[in-house]
């Protein structure tokens, strides 16, 4: 018991004095301590009312905005950490009600129906009326929730032959959990209490909730049920609704498609078991959700919420700074991550749309949202303020964000980046549809993204040949390109369309991005630097490139490192040592009237197309209205041939010695020939046709190569040795006449031959460094006529490394296929 000083504080309320316990009273209320224990969470409820969900424990209630008092259910004590007073249930009657004396107190708990009348009989001691067991996947029972008499509830778990009324440090399950792994297709309901579950079990449904009932929802909850469809039924009360919101959140985190359904005629504080005793029945509750009428929106929340965060005037000593107003605004209708790259994000819990904090698209959304819900506008200083603490909180979690196409356990999707929603298409071997959510797979838009039509099935590419002019020996692989562009997780050919003026080779290109990633600018100039090239990429999913005549190096060097993957880095500023980190990889596209890819380690992963000249142009008005009507269809039809392709795409192969450098675009591009009824073969034979192109553009480039080729032309089946030095001073009589980009030094000459060597190899040159022998470097050339020309080079290097260490781009190779970019890059609050 307490000292009586510190009881003298306690049991002054509202003013009035209560007297000590006596010697007596204390041997009293010891003798009944375990009866009184077993009152003191319903007692606390009735006297101070809900507890704060975020501070309360499973074994420790807190009441109050700052949980300042605290209730020990195990114990059944209280202690309010304000006053530095506590004490057991009649304590508790004294601190709250001033009832003084032993007496006052027991008639209290007698009227209320906490005590049975003296006068009637003895009191009970608590009894178990019901337990609800937890259980592992096994069915091995990890603890009990256990309903007691008078009404209320606490946890024991096993502990040898007897129990410990304690369940702390001991595994937190949704109850009845084998039943949710044993139906993993089956849609589940979450309810608030296990007796709710268990009438819906009856009824044949499935049917779980979190012990401890409402606010106790947690991580460990949601894992169970990750990608299911769930329905949550609140209980009618503030409470309930507050739950079911917490739950909506863990869950959608999950990757679940939630629902949650206000049940029709609920009384106030009544649950689905009332419900059902009022007449509902299974086929009641599921013709609700053959429409959404009940369905409450994460939106509809803020009313229970606006008055808790109500904005005052200035001089209002009691008011929330907008700053914490606009952070718990945004939490009520998001969830807040980054990825990888510690890039931070926004997603809408009713939508599913996801948005950078740092981006013009938040901003627009945030300061639109919040005057419409509080007719208040968003002060700057606050909102730049809230930024820094939404980024805080969204460091927390980290999740994977994809732009237009993602890849998550085996599937493929498309965002169909419809505004106010997260539709998306899911394409798997064999199969593809529509999915209204796409659950843990997170697109983020820029503001230049369009939306695509949503496709339709059985559609037809022949509309897409009348408007886009590749020549019928092109089709097949342009068509394996489009489809390739679907996959983020193999490296993508660049694509090269070539042709005199009136050819239409912007509108082809156009045309082409649209099927997959349509955008308010479908064609940019030339990138002036590898940087703008990264944050092209960074903001759309294909690089689209149009009227390129020239492209320098470090140019061509970069959209190598993009097509494949890499990554850029920059500081962020001169005065400091962060970086901006830039990881992608992209498909491209180019356009123009010559040639521009020259550099060997491109050359070798782009497809050259040529477009014949037009004979019966049509206004671009015209092809623009015919394309519209035909897009959805013809989006149908490649989504058709995309997943007949992964399924035949295991039984394509080459032989070792004729596998291309970009192996995995020629075996999806066999499987798209045979999905649509064409000879593998003949997609091999195109792509010959389109590196044989490549091939030509890059001896023609290369003086050096030139001369190696003319040489090995006149010395056949002759294998020689020499230095670089020795070597260029041999090729001098068969220089290129008029050549301006002849090597001056022997190290010039290495070079050259060194990036000559894989398109010479191709021809059966093999032009090689053996190393240092006899105190110098020796080159070897051996020309084979017989050799294989699909005989590749190795892969280029993993890090792109200047010899004289005078590159002005630094990439890394990888295979990550996302991006970050630094707040430095976009628009700021």
């Amino acid at each position: 018991m307490m000292h009586a000083n510190a009881y003298n504080k306690a049991a002054r309320h509202n003013g009035r004095a209560v007297a000590p316990p006596t010697k007596a009273n204390a041997k009293s209320e010891h003798s009944t301590l375990c009866d009184f224990a077993a009152l003191m969470e319903p007692v606390a409820r009735e006297l101070l009312g809900e507890h704060n969900q975020d501070l309360s424990k499973g074994s420790e209630l807190r009441f109050g905005t700052n949980g300042s008092l605290s209730v020990d259910l195990e114990a059944g004590r209280w202690y309010s950490h304000e006053e530095g007073v506590g004490g057991g249930v009649l304590d508790l009657l004294a601190h709250e009600l001033g009832l003084a004396t032993r007496a006052e107190q027991l008639r209290w708990l007698e009227s209320n129906g906490f005590k049975e009348k003296s006068d009637a009989k003895p009191a009970l001691k608590p009894r178990i009326v019901k337990t609800y067991d937890y259980t592992d996947e096994n069915g091995e029972l990890l603890f009990q929730a256990v309903r007691m008499e008078p009404k209320s509830f606490r946890q024991r778990r096993p502990d040898g032959n007897d129990w410990k009324w304690s369940v702390k440090g001991v595994r937190q399950v949704p109850y009845r959990l084998p039943e949710l792994l044993d139906n993993p297709d089956a849609l589940v309901f979450v309810v608030e209490g296990e007796k709710d579950a268990d009438r819906l079990a009856e009824l044949g449904l499935l049917a779980t909730c979190n012990a401890a009932g409402a606010g106790k929802w947690s991580k460990s909850h949601s894992e169970p049920l990750a990608h299911r469809r769930v329905v949550v039924l609140p209980d009618n009360d503030k409470a309930g609704h507050d739950h079911a919101e917490k739950v909506r959140a863990s869950l959608v985190a999950a990757g679940a498609e939630v629902r949650v359904v206000a049940l029709p005629g609920l009384q106030e504080k009544a649950d689905v078991s009332d419900w059902l005793d009022d007449g509902g029945s299974k086929e009641a509750l599921l013709d609700l959700l053959k429409n959404h009428e009940h369905d409450i929106s994460a939106d509809s929340v803020t009313s229970h919420i606006a008055p808790l965060f109500e904005v005052h005037g200035e001089d209002d000593g009691e008011k929330q700074a907008q700053t914490d107003l606009i952070v718990a605004f945004v939490q009520q209708h998001h969830e807040l991550f980054h990825d990888a790259n510690d890039e931070t994000y926004a997603r809408s819990r009713e939508t599913g749309e996801v948005r950078r904090i740092g981006g013009k698209a938040f901003k627009h959304w945030l300061t639109a949202a919040f005057y419409k819900a509080y007719e208040k506008a968003v002060r700057d200083q606050s909102l730049r303020e809230a930024r820094m603490t939404l980024e805080g909180l969204a460091m927390v979690e980290e999740r994977p964000v994809h732009i237009r196409v993602a890849k998550v356990a085996g599937e493929y999707w498309l965002d169909l980046a419809e505004p106010g929603s997260s539709k998306a298409v899911k394409l798997r071997p064999g199969h593809w549809e529509v999915a209204e959510h796409p659950g843990n797979v997170m697109f983020c838009r820029s503001e230049s993204a369009h939306p695509l039509p949503e496709p339709v099935k059985g559609g037809c590419l022949e509309p897409l040949w009348r408007i886009a002019n590749v020549p019928v020996q092109s089709r097949l692989l342009v068509t394996a390109w489009l489809v390739e562009c679907l996959r983020p997780d193999t490296p993508y050919p660049v694509v090269e369309l070539l042709g005199e003026q009136g050819s239409g080779k912007s509108g082809t290109q156009t045309v082409l991005r649209r099927l997959i990633d349509p955008n308010a600018a479908d064609l940019r100039s030339v990138p002036k630097s590898a940087e703008d090239v990264f944050i092209s990429g960074g903001a759309n999913h294909i690089v689209s490139i149009e009227n390129v005549s020239h492209l320098t190096p470090q140019l061509q060097d970069a959209l190598c490192v993009v097509a494949t993957g890499g990554g850029f880095a920059k500081r962020k500023l001169y005065s400091d040592a962060d970086e901006t980190v830039i990881t992608l990889k992209r498909p491209i596209m180019l356009n123009g009237i010559v040639a521009s890819v020259t550099q060997q380690d491109l050359v070798s992963r782009t497809l050259t197309v040529e477009l014949p000249v037009l004979s019966d142009a049509q206004s671009k008005d015209q092809l623009e209205e015919q394309f519209e009507a035909d897009r959805a269809s013809i989006i149908g039809a490649l989504l058709d041939i995309a997943a007949k392709a992964l399924a035949y795409l295991p039984e394509m192969t080459l032989p070792a010695s004729e596998r291309p450098r970009l192996v995995e675009f020629a075996y999806l591009g066999m499987a798209v020939a045979k999905a649509m009824g064409d000879n593998p073969d003949t997609f091999i034979k195109q792509f010959a046709a389109a590196r044989q192109d490549g091939l030509e553009r890059t001896l023609d480039a290369s003086p050096v190569a030139t001369a190696i080729r003319d040489w090995a032309e006149t010395y056949p089946n002759e294998k020689r040795e020499k230095t670089a030095k020795d070597w260029l001073a041999l090729m001098e009589s068969y220089k290129p006449p008029g050549c301006d980009s002849w090597p001056r030094s022997a190290k010039g000459m290495g070079d050259q031959m060194r990036r000559a060597a894989p398109a010479l190899r191709q021809l059966g040159i093999e032009c090689k460094c053996l190393g240092k022998r006899g105190g110098s470097v020796k080159w070897e050339i051996e020309y084979d006529p017989k050799r294989n020309s699909w005989n590749q080079s190795p892969s280029s290097p993993e890090v792109l490394v200047d010899e004289e260490a005078k590159q002005d781009i630094r990439t890394s190779r990888t295979l990550n296929g996302e991006v970050s970019l630094s707040a430095d890059d976009f628009e700021e609050f």
